[in-house]
């Protein structure tokens, strides 16, 4: 590939070794040797700033993809392990009801730390088959707002992660942003919306075709760009709404850094007294999110099914994704307790599966210039 590509790709894999190294090393010594915490503000920066490396690398491999792709004619063992590491993705978000852990009431994804270690060393091997792959340019539309997309959840729990450590080194206080918590999940999204794209190269040409409804002149596409714009402002009302509710958590205080909690002083401490501002303004929040969320759906599952190119394999994958959402939720109200947290898990991961890779077409289609003569 172009030797800028190159560089960006040898920085990625060098950033993940690093971190693949960091992370094994501290599980040998804290499982043989035992690590005993101790709260230093310094440690802790620089523990979050090596565990920051693994998206950091992540980033940058998506800066240099922004430019070029792998070609159609990729060798057969790329694409070949392509796949497979798409399918290990896939199956341990679909598993990851079995092995989510709930600390101070945020879901975290961990896996064993063997698998962790597998798929780590094999995302680092496939960023050095990558670079020897032929490129071409980066064109089709719905690659680049899937890598910009994926680039901003990157950087998301980064910068609040940055904003709590400046706010526990000015007052000692920590905003409690979650952002480890949406750190452990990105990291197995990410990549798995990128290698989409690797696995199934004719979505680039998707783009050409139209959905068997939307037939020149009819009903559904004179109303596409109008349910577009529709419904990309109600995803906007849901994320403003999201972020809204998010941000008015109570803060901690205490000795606490980027949301790892000191065993010695777990006490919530806040005011009470902007009770607007405190417990109104959220409740709004959540019910505009609950309102625009379903609303969204909604809209977002007429335009995959009625507007959107839909050949086959995407009508098997809406119709599934519609089915595991709908009957995980349903189930939920019927399961004992205990079990009806894996549905909840599982309802979540179908419902922002659909979601996301929705709305990136949503996006990134138009109706074909050429067939609109």
């Amino acid at each position: 590939m172009k030797r800028s590509f190159k560089t960006t790709t040898l920085i990625a894999a060098i950033g993940m070794i690093v971190y693949t190294a960091y992370v094994l090393t501290r599980y040998v010594l804290g499982e043989y040797f035992g690590i005993h915490y101790v709260f230093n503000l310094a440690t802790e920066i620089r523990i979050r700033l090596i565990y920051d490396i693994l998206p950091l690398s992540m980033v940058v491999a998506c800066c240099g993809l922004l430019k070029y792709r792998p070609a159609e004619n990729a060798s057969k063992s790329f694409r070949v392990f392509t796949i497979c590491l798409l399918v290990a993705l896939v199956g341990t978000l679909l598993f990851s009801p079995l092995y989510t852990i709930q600390i101070a009431g945020s879901a975290y994804i961990f896996p064993s730390i063997y698998w962790r270690a597998i798929m780590l060393i094999s995302g680092i091997v496939w960023l050095f088959m990558l670079r020897k792959q032929a490129s071409e340019e980066a064109s089709p539309r719905s690659y680049r707002v899937t890598l910009i997309l994926a680039i901003l959840l990157l950087t998301l729990p980064i910068i609040l992660e940055a904003f709590s450590g400046i706010s526990c080194m000015l007052n000692s206080h920590v905003l409690n942003f979650d952002s480890d918590t949406i750190k452990a999940w990105i990291r197995w999204i990410v990549p798995t919306l990128v290698m989409v794209h690797f696995v199934f190269p004719q979505i680039k040409t998707i783009n050409t075709t139209r959905n068997s409804h939307c037939t020149p002149d009819s009903f559904d596409e004179s109303t596409f760009n109008r349910n577009r714009a529709t419904t990309l402002i109600l995803i906007g009302v849901a994320i403003t709404a999201l972020l809204v509710i998010c941000l008015r958590k109570p803060m901690l205080r205490g000795s606490y850094l980027f949301h790892y909690y000191v065993l010695h002083d777990l006490e919530w401490s806040y005011t009470r007294a902007l009770t607007l501002y405190d417990e109104v303004i959220p409740c709004i929040s959540a019910f505009i999110l609950c309102i625009s969320g379903i609303l969204s759906w909604i809209m977002l599952s007429i335009m995959a099914f009625r507007q959107l190119p839909n050949p086959r394999g995407y009508k098997i994958y809406n119709t599934v994704c519609q089915i595991i959402t709908w009957g995980s939720f349903g189930v939920t109200f019927l399961a004992p307790n205990g079990i009806d947290e894996i549905f909840i898990t599982i309802f979540l991961v179908s419902f922002c599966a659909f979601f996301i890779t929705t709305t990136i077409r949503v996006i990134s289609y138009s109706l074909p210039k050429q067939l609109e003569q």
